[in-house]
């Protein structure tokens, strides 16, 4: 008598997330590409929904969609550069 093997379950694949941040740039990285280096690291979606940016600092409202690990590794990546990071707890944005 042949036995079947059991039936291995397949991993779910992690629910889509999405992520709202205040994102608050020193005058050192004004001119830096770090949500364009953010989007080469970590397998994200980003949109900006708003944004102030001088010579002096640059205030941006970003939403990332994508898994919630890697939301949680750009935001730590992020603060990484220097980038002050406030999660945007109410729908101010939409």
């Amino acid at each position: 008598m042949t036995r079947t093997p059991p039936r291995l379950a397949k991993a779910k694949p992690a629910r889509p997330a999405r992520g709202k941040f205040y994102l608050t740039y020193p005058k050192k990285l004004v001119k830096e590409p770090l949500i364009y280096l953010m989007t080469k690291k970590f397998d994200l979606v980003f949109n900006v929904r708003s944004a102030s940016v001088s010579e002096e600092i640059g205030i941006i409202a970003l939403e990332l969609d994508g898994r919630p690990e890697e939301i949680e590794a750009a935001v730590d990546w992020f603060r990484e550069q220097g980038v002050t990071v406030e999660p945007i707890e109410k729908n101010v944005i939409e």
